[in-house]
């Protein structure tokens, strides 16, 4: 192994832990993925060592999340999530070129084939009638479906999917969420773009007033003023927006199972310019943001 080699392995035993496999002929590693033990509620990794990274070719993917979460690409980008400042620094000195120009953007985004409004479909259409069922059983409306550009496919990659745009403060997609209506599907498939980069449906958010942070797309439906974080987990661009712009309070409002999440954010964001601005919902195990229907008022409290 090259000097370079033992570096990147040692500062990813400092990031991810011990590692389950290594090749050093092949530069290839294995670790707990922190995403997949994050989604568990494990702090200290679920044993499966799912996440593969290959520190010669600078690449890494986690074989049970890397398709749903997005949790694969350039190793600077695993490194840049989860490294300290510190870390990324050294990272940067000793990754290779080809990695480098390989988190260059390559393709542009867009919405996934098929991709259809559910006012431009024919209503009578059964996959029409089966994804608007399903938006029903959520509680979603008519104006809401009109309101975030919610459409669906049947075509390619994302076939038999409700499609939720995001778009970036200049009305730019940056993002989608796929989520099938059928069983017969993986629950969700979005695109391999790193969520830590976008801020979902930015365009939409008035940084003057109250801003909700809340977990998932359909979540965010009915909150106002609301930012889906896609996950549990803050990214260093969205604190750096809250922090920079946000004027009204910040109300988090992560699911009845994610409380020890919420708290972590609460003590993260808590703090300098935005000391007593931090608002926190606990909500029964049981219940999510979409199943409250906006009736959140009883939820609110106040940490020690």
């Amino acid at each position: 192994m090259s000097d370079e080699g033992e570096a990147i392995v040692e500062l990813l035993h400092e990031i991810l832990g011990d590692d389950k496999q290594h090749y050093e002929s092949k530069g290839q590693i294995s670790f707990d993925c922190p995403v997949c033990a994050s989604e568990k509620g494990l702090e200290n990794g679920d044993g499966k060592g799912n996440l593969e990274i290959n520190y010669i070719r600078g690449v890494y993917k986690c074989w049970a999340c890397g398709e749903t979460y997005g949790t694969q690409g350039p190793l600077g980008r695993l490194i840049d999530q989860f490294g300290t400042k510190q870390q990324k620094k050294i990272f940067n000195l000793l990754r290779p070129q080809e990695e480098v120009e390989r988190e260059k953007p390559k393709f542009l985004l867009r919405l996934p084939e098929g991709y259809t409004k559910f006012k431009d479909s024919n209503p009578i259409f059964i996959p029409h009638k089966e994804a608007i069922n399903y938006l029903k059983s959520r509680g979603i409306s008519d104006e809401q479906i009109e309101m975030y550009d919610i459409g669906y496919t049947v075509k390619g990659d994302y076939s038999f999917r409700i499609i939720v745009p995001s778009y970036d403060s200049t009305g730019k997609l940056n993002y989608f969420v796929g989520r099938a209506w059928t069983k017969k599907k993986m629950k969700y498939k979005n695109p391999a773009v790193p969520k830590d980069e976008i801020i979902f449906n930015e365009s939409r958010i008035d940084w003057t007033k109250d801003v909700f942070l809340c977990e998932g797309a359909f979540d965010a439906f009915f909150l106002p003023n609301s930012i889906a974080m896609l996950g549990k987990h803050l990214s260093d661009l969205l604190f750096s927006k809250l922090y920079d712009l946000c004027e009204g309070y910040i109300h988090i409002c992560l699911d009845g199972d994610a409380w020890d999440d919420a708290v972590k954010l609460y003590k993260t964001l808590n703090g300098g310019k935005l000391y007593n601005k931090i608002k926190i919902l606990k909500l029964p195990k049981d219940k999510d943001v979409c199943e409250l229907k906006g009736d959140i008022q009883n939820y609110y409290y106040e940490l020690d």
